[in-house]
């Protein structure tokens, strides 16, 4: 028995496309290297205010279908006995009669458990990468209108932008909720009408000072990764990104597939 899902799910890089290799593009590189690994190219979408690209890939798995708990007791056998037999002797008429009963008792038959047969699922999954053209805090007018054209709801779409929160190459999830700053995410949720979309946050370390004022934040994400940064992105980030995207954006299927 084999069955198959399709999916098609869109990763969007958050970015200013026109200073590429910063702290703030973080989002973008880390869409490249996806790309990089599908070997898939980059082409612009006018429509759209960005660059596009389209991978495809298949998961496929093989496990036994859980049955559905029985509603149905163990089926029972009836074995007459004698050792309830009751005897009643009468005297009349110089005659003696004798009658005896067997009453029936019920033992629980051996339950024989039936192996499920194996099932193989394949999970067909189309993952469109999107780098928006536009400036960071306009950047959400491009993702919406790449999901209605594709048709892809916002539960289907994973954003992965910068976070000065987390040390560099530090990764985390986020299923939905407020845009904690960023103005990609507060222009992703403006322009999508929801906040329940997927979020990747990449971590770009601290600035070296405790100032927090908006010209040195500005100009911490701004500048551009240092050598040993960009290693450690390397390492840590770009293929363990990959992976970890289709794992968040298949579980549901594959556990759909399982109790199917």
């Amino acid at each position: 028995m084999a069955t198959t899902i399709r999916k098609h799910i869109l990763v969007v890089g958050l970015g200013n496309y026109t200073h590429p290799g910063t702290r703030h593009n973080v989002g973008m590189m880390v869409v490249d290297s996806i790309a990089q690994r599908f070997n898939v190219p980059w082409s612009e979408k006018s429509s759209w205010k960005a660059e596009v690209a389209t991978a495809h890939t298949s998961i496929t798995t093989r496990h036994r279908v859980t049955p559905p708990p029985s509603t149905s007791g163990a089926k029972k056998s009836v074995h007459p006995t004698t050792a309830d037999t009751v005897s009643d002797t009468t005297t009349g008429g110089g005659m003696e009669a004798s009658t005896s009963t067997s009453t029936p008792t019920t033992t629980a038959a051996p339950v024989v458990k039936k192996k499920e047969p194996w099932v193989t699922s394949t999970l067909e999954l189309t993952i469109t990468l999107l780098k928006p053209l536009q400036l960071m805090n306009v950047s959400g007018t491009s993702v919406s209108k790449a999901a209605k054209d594709l048709g892809i709801p916002a539960s289907d779409i994973l954003v992965i932008h910068d976070d000065m929160e987390r040390d560099i190459g530090k990764l985390s999830f986020k299923s939905e909720g407020s845009a904690n700053g960023h103005n990609g995410i507060k222009s992703c949720v403006k322009a999508l009408g929801t906040a329940h979309f997927r979020r990747l946050r990449v971590g770009i370390g601290r600035p070296p000072v405790s100032d927090r004022s908006p010209k040195v934040v500005a100009g911490f994400v701004m500048g551009r990764f240092k050598p040993l940064e960009v290693e450690k992105l390397e390492e840590l980030v770009y293929h363990k990104a990959g992976d970890e995207i289709i794992r968040v954006s298949t579980a549901e299927e594959k556990t759909k597939t399982k109790k199917a």
